[in-house]
């Protein structure tokens, strides 16, 4: 796991009724559903990584960034409004609706462009401090040797491959510890 990410979603549903050709309006039931949902992020240790090398730059391919699924709904948390017309008596019924579609609809949320950048950056910065971790145990990481990591992930849009922020991270950046 890389990071986790809390927001709090909103799911809603209209449903109008209408009566006699569509002349007579009998209401609509507007119904809500207001939640924190906790998104945790991760990569695949076994899928396919590619380490190169560029002065004393450290350029990391990683696999792509990946939602668990489902994400994590705060049902201690849930916020439930229900409007309803004059002549509608289905709140309950479009409210259980709405409740049985959260988390298709959350699970969506979870991978889509939004969401993942996000999280983009810590992500990155998670694998950074995970490739410095390495390569110290390896005995690789020192002045002369790398300064710096460069992480770029599967799937990112082409600009952010070639932009991508370089991570600086040096062996004493712990504070003394």
């Amino acid at each position: 796991e890389l990071t986790s990410h809390t927001a709090t979603e909103t799911c809603n549903r209209e449903d109008n009724r209408r009566v006699f050709w569509d002349y007579i309006s009998l209401g609509t039931t507007i119904t809500e559903i207001r939640a924190p949902v906790t998104y945790r992020y991760y990569v695949r240790l076994r899928d396919e990584w590619q380490i190169d090398v560029e002065g004393k730059s450290c350029i990391v391919h990683a696999p792509v960034v990946r939602a668990f699924l489902p994400p994590a709904i705060h049902t201690d948390k849930l916020e439930k409004h229900v409007k309803a017309g004059w002549l509608r008596f289905n709140a309950q019924e479009q409210l259980d609706k709405l409740e049985r579609g959260m988390t298709p609809r959350l699970k969506i949320y979870a991978t889509d462009e939004t969401h993942l950048a996000a999280v983009r950056e810590a992500c990155r910065l998670s694998v950074a401090e995970f490739i410095k971790d390495w390569l110290l145990r390896e005995k690789q990481w020192d002045e002369d040797r790398f300064s710096s990591i460069r992480v770029i992930f599967e799937g990112e849009p082409e600009s952010a491959a070639d932009t991508g922020p370089t991570i600086t991270i040096y062996e004493n950046d712990s504070g003394g510890e």
